[in-house]
């Protein structure tokens, strides 16, 4: 009787011990789980879905129509002996026999239905259009024109041009790069003359010395030579002894009939003193249209006047050129 009450105790022990263990273990291994103080995550940003952009083209797109010639119609070639399909495929429920081509035919001949024309009404008339080959034009480079050049073109018909130059003594303190300025404005009016022109140069100190007896036409020839004979004027004239007056020369200079004269001047009289304003127009008498020209003087200048009263009674021109 002890020993079976021993046995399960033994028996019971184990048990116990057993199912303690097994507790254990299932305690240890979820018991923390439960207890963890933080979590490990993973956080994923969410993509907006993508917006395809489609950018225009900058040109805009020529559509070409589609268009069909009805004068060759589509054709569909007998190939088998299937049956009519939903594709539209033609078949032949017998194979056609082959017949030879007549001898008689013309072999030239094109083969398959004839050429079909439509006809349309109110149709508008399109016009031919003309291409023209796009020329280039040529620059074409235009000389500069001063304001003697301008009033000498603008002057109707042939012209007698007299280009007279002061040269006296009160002259002799014009510097000479001023008096150069003076040449070379008439020299460059000569090339601007046309064929039906003519021309004289006077010039004027203690003598009066003219370029040719009569008015020289104009040609290539004779420009050449009398802008030479401008760019020497100096060496022409004395200055030795009484001057010539500006007056007196034009009295002389209308014995010639000019139709235009180009006088370049200081305007102060030397063979008359003090000359009255209201006389000074009389010798623009015959002179046709005068064009003063002067230089390093203002308006009010008593020679400017002088000029300006000229040009004014012969219904010229009065240039001051540096101003």
């Amino acid at each position: 009787m002890k020993s079976k009450s021993s046995k399960s105790l033994l028996i019971s022990v184990l048990l116990h011990l057993g199912v303690g263990v097994l507790g254990f273990f299932f305690w240890f291994t979820t018991a923390p789980m439960r207890e963890t103080p933080s979590i490990n995550a993973l956080f994923v940003t969410e993509e907006k879905p993508k917006v395809r952009r489609v950018t225009p083209p900058k040109r805009a797109q020529i559509v070409q129509n589609k268009t069909r010639d009805v004068s060759q119609p589509r054709l569909k070639i007998l190939t088998s002996n299937q049956p009519v399909s939903s594709r539209g495929v033609v078949s032949a429920a017998d194979p056609a026999p082959f017949q030879p081509f007549d001898t008689d035919n013309d072999l030239s001949a094109p083969i398959g239905p004839a050429t079909t024309s439509v006809e349309f009404d109110n149709v508008p008339r399109v016009q031919k259009v003309i291409e023209r080959p796009f020329v280039k034009a040529e620059k074409v480079e235009t000389r500069f024109k001063s304001r003697l050049v301008k009033f000498i073109e603008a002057q109707a018909g042939p012209q007698r041009i007299v280009y007279c130059v002061d040269l006296s003594t009160s002259m002799q303190n014009l510097p000479p790069h001023k008096l150069k300025k003076i040449i070379d404005l008439m020299r460059d009016s000569l090339t601007f003359l046309e064929p039906h022109d003519s021309f004289n140069i006077v010039a004027f100190s203690t003598e009066l010395v003219v370029y040719k007896e009569n008015f020289v036409p104009v040609t290539e020839e004779t420009v050449s030579a009398s802008a030479a004979y401008l760019a020497d004027i100096q060496s022409k004239i004395h200055t030795k002894g009484t001057d010539h007056d500006m007056l007196t020369a034009l009295t002389e200079i209308a014995k010639t009939a000019p139709t235009l004269v180009v006088l370049f001047s200081d305007g102060i009289p030397t063979t008359i003193e003090g000359p009255d304003l209201t006389l000074v127009g009389q010798y623009a008498t015959g002179n046709g249209r005068i064009f003063a020209m002067g230089i390093g003087m203002s308006p009010n200048f008593p020679g400017a006047v002088m000029l300006k009263r000229l040009a004014t009674v012969s219904e010229g021109d009065l240039w001051l050129v540096d101003r």
